[in-house]
């Protein structure tokens, strides 16, 4: 019995010590750490803490479920995408291509046909404004042709006599126009109101100041001027006019009151 007692080895305690030094070491080491971490921040009350906090994993747990959200439509496509062969994806996109190309040249071929409609419209709004030029100029012409009529008409019953101008000369022409009690003088083609004299010496005031070289007169005589016409003949002679002759009927008149001695047609 003594001798079993005498080999046992005895009990330490080294193991523990250590293991209560190291654990008292880290409690302090946490206890520095968090006295260091409340210095540092701003202190909060619990509840404030615990918002949050809360706040924080409600923006965390939404997160998540967007990352999810993705996932899950990605993995949705790339199963789509899964289910094709990579010959029939291929050859949609030849299908594709195709129709595009073809949509291509329907755009094209719809813009020509566009642009020609566009020059084709234009073409015929400039032909409808030559027509309606035309027309205006038509209307015109018709106006001017019924004027015509009516001096026409107007002159035949005014029994009026038109006279033109000698060929081969550039003298100016004079038509005198001479009745019992007036002399109406006017020049030969113009439309202008006459002169109007009651006597010879009347017309020899008007008569000075004109040319002989550049002017001519041609004498109208109606059936009561035949003394007014001898009158007035050797005055001209005397001053060396050209003289040419006619006779006119009582009812007939060669100078209108109004546009003299032209044609009224102009």
């Amino acid at each position: 019995m003594s001798r079993r007692g005498k080999n046992r080895s005895a009990f330490s305690l080294f193991v523990f010590q250590d293991i209560i030094m190291s654990v008292t070491g880290i409690m302090i080491l946490i206890t520095l750490i968090l006295s260091l971490e409340m210095m540092e921040r701003q202190e909060m009350s619990p509840r404030e803490r615990t918002s949050e906090i809360i706040s924080q994993l409600k923006s965390a747990v939404g997160e998540v479920e967007d990352l999810e959200k993705q996932f899950q439509a990605g993995k949705s496509q790339l199963e789509d995408l899964t289910r094709f062969s990579p010959s029939y994806l291929q050859t949609q996109i030849n299908e594709l291509t195709e129709l595009t190309a073809a949509l291509q040249a329907e755009n094209t071929s719809i813009a020509q046909d566009q642009k020609q409609t566009t020059d084709e419209k234009n073409k015929a709004v400039e032909q409808q404004e030559q027509i309606k030029t035309e027309q205006n100029k038509t209307e015109e012409i018709q106006q001017q042709i019924q004027n015509l009529k009516e001096r026409l008409e107007k002159m035949k019953q005014e029994n009026r006599v038109i006279f033109n101008p000698a060929e081969g000369t550039s003298k100016t022409p004079w038509l005198v126009e001479i009745s019992a009690n007036n002399i109406s003088v006017a020049e030969m083609g113009k439309s202008q109101v006459p002169s109007q004299f009651t006597n010879v010496l009347q017309f020899e005031d008007w008569l000075t100041g004109r040319n002989p070289a550049s002017e001519y007169f041609v004498l109208l005589i109606k059936p009561d001027g035949i003394e007014q016409f001898h009158a007035l003949l050797p005055l001209l002679k005397e001053k060396h006019y050209d003289i040419g002759f006619d006779l006119l009927s009582a009812s007939q008149n060669a100078i209108d009151p109004q546009t003299g001695a032209g044609s009224g047609l102009e």
